[in-house]
């Protein structure tokens, strides 16, 4: 036995050293690998660092735009509360849900065919100035789009781009039904919105923000795909970063066009309408500028150093405005008051939107100031001008947009952002340094882009963006404003002359006329029965029509007071005026007093000669329904 345990502990020695042994031993020398071999292996590793840090830029890039698709979407809904809370209590939900629909009714119309006429090749030209709209097959339900395409010469997969794309084509016509709430019905806005997002939201984002990313070939060779524009303002040289004339001016413009179209709400401009709930206007506001930063920061499609810089002018100019608006404000009013600071933030976020990716953190901070103040003053005039624009759409939106735009001219720096340009507080030094820069390469290194922008710089003057801005603005606003009358018109047309609800249901509400629900109640939602109209004294049930009849002259204090005192008991018995209005009298809002029953005319005469004479002033009745 111990025989056999040496023989195996002898044989496990042996078979070791002759290991050893082999590992010591001097392997046949390999040849040097040659110079050739050398610069492929090295070109091997080059392809797969750029392969890996393509993918990484891919994928962050991605998230990103991803993310600021998200933080669009949420803006929508930001949009619904602060129109919601702007509005009587009465038309909450319906206001809120002309904002809400839209992702619904333009998200499906976005994926059928908008995206498509929006970006695709140009299929309508302005003769060889620029394309007018798109199109091309494979966009109709997107049939035609992989997962993994790309859009050439960024790094953003087209369904990402068609994603973020799409809620701005949502919010737009959103924005305009703040210039006609109260007054609308629910199912021909969404008929509007349709037809206005084919015939004058996808025009105007083709002509500026289209490029030949979808062509067979590109436009310049030597820029590749994605590197010309092919619309009409995008071959002007217009800058609007994130939507300054394509979402604003023109949804500003819209809602102008139908605020003139349609009818005035009941009362205006005599009548002031006080917000139901500025709560809910400031947290929409917070919204609003929470889902901004996704809204000009993802329009950095190729850059995300030009998502930080536009994410910076974005947070000052809604600073700036909302302090300049509470100021101005102040000096006019003597308080500052919330509903001032919300549409002073986004006045202020409107103004920057199409400069927030050309400018320096101070420009935008300017802009604010400046959009802050204007938009004040904007929104004033519109009771002398005598335009009922319900939710200020047009003061905000349109004039916000359109000073935002040509600001865009004054404070962009082509240090900023390459694709765009210097402008007029650029010094002249500066751009003749950049072009210097710009010529130091050789020529045989020079690429297509950096001549492009030796000849755009040389080319410059101080006030050559002004001017493009200028008449870009002027363009959008007038293409807007008629094609968006005559859509207002013809759909009103269209439905009956029903686009603005009877004057009836306006004074009912919205929220239980056009949907049977409750806009602002935390108990059951929906109704059971039509609620009854409250009934007159002398007005049997169900009998008679009612009608409205509305005091023009008095402030709406001075006719509760006096109408509070008059309903008293005394030791005076009630005049022959009072006793002719009182029996049909079924409510009264501000300077509104719904009767049913009686003789309108006799009853108006009588109520106004009431308040004549409680007032000693004059005072006009009006029977409105």
């Amino acid at each position: 036995m111990k025989r056999l345990l040496f023989s195996l502990v002898g044989f496990l020695l042996l078979s070791n050293l002759s290991s050893l042994h082999a590992q010591a031993a001097p392997e046949k020398e390999k040849p040097a690998p040659t110079i050739a071999e050398l610069a492929e292996e090295l070109k091997k590793v080059k392809e797969e660092a750029d392969t890996a840090i393509a993918e990484a830029k891919l994928g962050g890039h991605n998230a990103w735009m991803l993310t600021s698709s998200a933080l669009v979407m949420l803006m929508v809904p930001g949009l619904a509360l602060f129109y919601g809370g702007m509005v009587q209590r009465k038309n909450v939900l319906a206001t809120m849900m002309e904002s809400m629909a839209s992702l619904s009714v333009v998200g499906v119309f976005w994926i059928v065919c908008g995206y498509g006429l929006a970006f695709g090749p140009s299929v309508i030209q302005w003769g060889d100035a620029g394309g007018l709209i798109g199109w091309h097959p494979k966009f109709f339900f997107l049939q035609g789009v992989e997962t993994t395409d790309i859009l050439p010469a960024t790094s953003t997969p087209v369904y990402t781009h068609v994603l973020f794309q799409g809620m701005f084509a949502i919010i737009t016509p959103a924005l305009i039904s703040g210039a006609i709430a109260e007054r609308i019905r629910f199912v021909p806005f969404t008929i509007f919105s349709i037809l206005w997002v084919t015939i004058v939201y996808c025009p105007l984002a083709h002509m500026v923000w289209a490029f030949d990313w979808f062509y067979d070939k590109p436009l310049d060779e030597g820029l590749g795909l994605g590197g010309s524009a092919i619309g009409l303002l995008g071959k002007w040289g217009a800058l609007d970063f994130a939507g300054g004339t394509v979402v604003h001016i023109a949804a500003g413009f819209a809602g102008l066009a139908c605020s003139l179209a349609l009818r005035k709400r009941i009362g205006f401009p005599s009548h002031v309408v006080r917000p139901n709930s500025m709560v809910l206007t400031l947290l929409g506001a917070g919204l609003l500028w929470f889902g901004w930063f996704g809204f000009n920061g993802g329009s950095a499609v190729a850059s995300n150093f030009l998502a930080t810089s536009a994410f910076a002018a974005t947070q000052a100019a809604a600073a700036a405005a909302g302090l300049s608006w509470m100021l101005v404000e102040y000096l006019h009013k003597g308080k500052p008051t919330a509903l001032g600071l919300a549409s002073g933030i986004v006045a202020g976020l409107v103004a920057v939107t199409p400069a927030a990716g050309f400018v320096y953190i101070w420009g935008g901070l300017i802009i604010g100031l400046i959009a802050g103040a204007f938009c004040y003053g904007a929104v004033q005039v519109k009771s002398i001008l005598g335009y009922d624009d319900t939710l200020d759409a047009f003061g905000v939106h349109g004039i916000g947009g359109f000073l935002g735009a040509i600001l865009t001219g004054v404070f962009c720096f082509y240090s900023v952002n390459s694709m765009g340009t210097d402008g007029f507080v650029t010094p002249e030094a500066t751009v003749k340094k950049q072009i210097a820069e710009l010529e130091k390469k050789a020529e045989p290194d020079r690429s297509a882009g950096d001549k492009a922008n030796i000849a755009k710089l040389k080319d410059w003057t101080p006030t050559g963006q002004v001017m493009i801005q200028i008449k870009a603005s002027i363009f959008s606003a007038l293409f807007a404003f008629i094609l968006s009358y005559a859509l207002a018109m013809g759909v009103q047309v269209m439905t009956g002359f029903n686009f603005s609800t009877d004057l009836n249901s306006e004074s009912e509400g919205l929220d239980e006329t056009e949907h049977g629900e409750t806009g602002f109640d935390f108990g059951t939602t929906f109704s059971s029965a039509k609620a009854s109209a409250p009934r007159s004294a002398l007005s049997p049930p169900n009998k008679g029509k009612g009608y409205i009849i509305a005091l023009d002259g008095p402030k709406e204090e001075d006719v509760r007071k006096v109408w509070s005192d008059m309903c008293q008991a005394g030791k005076t018995p009630p005049s022959d005026d009072f006793k002719k209005v009182y029996p049909y009298l079924t409510t009264i809002n501000g300077n509104k007093f719904k009767f049913r029953g009686g003789d309108p005319n006799h009853i108006k005469d009588s109520l106004s000669s009431l308040f004549q004479k409680k007032l000693n002033t004059p005072v006009k009745a009006t029977v409105e329904a």
